[in-house]
């Protein structure tokens, strides 16, 4: 079978590994990235079950594992959790050890598959109705000053610093409501330009829709079709914006479904269930619904695949906050 990737990134790069240790050849295609740290969106942050997904590539996690911490400041409650940061540049260039990616035009019929990886772009999927892109504005910065594990909410988003390696942190913010990089400033983290200095910046956007609202996963277009994998196909947390475990994930269904669509379909379905759950959250914010105990409970409950302890009050009072 020739197989192509579309897409080098975090989940593109975890799908060839694992296809190489299973015999597979597979070709890489991606765009040239033009930012200082050569990779795209600039995702730094990850949670549980990172360490068994990279271990199952035969790499060793802690290679790549930046800084473990115990809490985070949301909104100025702290929330214990196991969250941690790690070298997503370091991670991708090992995952793609020995490969070589194609810049040029991929010609899909010259392939028996082709796995789009392309994440937000969803580059050979058809187009998805009501699709939710979260515009984001990201720095890496080094100072003296020390900052905090923190998130903000508001502007129907979040602006986040998450600690990296010494001195070093990774700054953001994501909103539907406003220019991304005008909410950075007005958080004024920043703001005293004598002590930081930025290491690199780029812009992005992030899908929040969801696997229920991002389908088909797969299509026509080659003799064995088209199949989707992490953010192509949704696996991304509508509330929280993390992918990378959801990524991986996807790809290890796909793997036990290699020659199943309609499988693959259906365990995607099942496992991301909870997304649909957090998708319906959004929507009411995005509305300005009025918010239940029911919607705090959703933000509650999957808070714990983060390792996270919110109390129920704490959760309604964090939803609210996002307006």
């Amino acid at each position: 079978m020739k197989v192509a990737i579309a897409g080098a990134g975090t989940t593109g790069a975890y799908l060839y590994r694992l296809l190489r240790n299973e015999g597979f050849q597979a070709d890489l295609f991606d765009k040239k990235r033009n930012t200082a740290c050569g990779i795209t969106p600039c995702a730094w942050g990850t949670s549980i079950g990172f360490v068994e997904l990279v271990q199952a590539t035969g790499l060793d996690p802690e290679n790549y594992i930046l800084q473990r911490v115990d809490h985070v400041l949301m909104d100025e409650i702290a929330l214990r959790g196991r969250l941690m940061t790690y070298d997503k540049p370091s991670l991708e260039k090992d995952l793609l050890e020995g490969a070589t990616v194609n810049s040029g035009p991929l010609r899909l019929r010259a392939y028996d598959r082709v796995m789009d990886a392309t994440g937000m772009h969803r580059a050979y999927l058809p187009p998805i109705e009501n699709d939710i892109l979260l515009p984001c504005a990201q720095r890496r910065v080094m100072t003296d000053a020390p900052l905090e594990n923190r998130i903000k909410l508001g502007g129907l988003g979040y602006a986040w610093c998450f600690p990296l390696a010494e001195h070093g942190y990774h700054v953001g913010c994501g909103t539907l409501a406003k220019n991304p990089r005008d909410g950075l400033k007005e958080i004024g983290w920043l703001k005293d330009n004598t002590r930081w200095k930025i290491l690199c910046a780029c812009k992005g956007k992030v899908r929040l829709s969801g696997p229920q609202d991002s389908q088909p996963f797969v299509c026509d277009g080659t003799g064995d079709g088209i199949w989707g994998v992490g953010e192509a196909i949704g696996c991304v947390a509508p509330l929280a914006g993390d992918g990378v475990v959801p990524g991986m994930k996807s790809v290890k269904i796909l793997l036990d479904h290699w020659n199943d669509p309609a499988g693959y379909t259906a365990a995607i379905l099942k496992e991301f269930e909870w997304m649909n759950k957090e998708r319906q959250v959004v929507n009411k914010l995005k509305v300005a619904s009025r918010l239940k105990l029911k919607d705090a409970w959703v933000l509650k409950r999957n808070a714990t695949r983060m390792g996270m302890e919110v109390a129920l009050k704490d959760a309604l009072v964090l939803l609210n906050a996002i307006r």
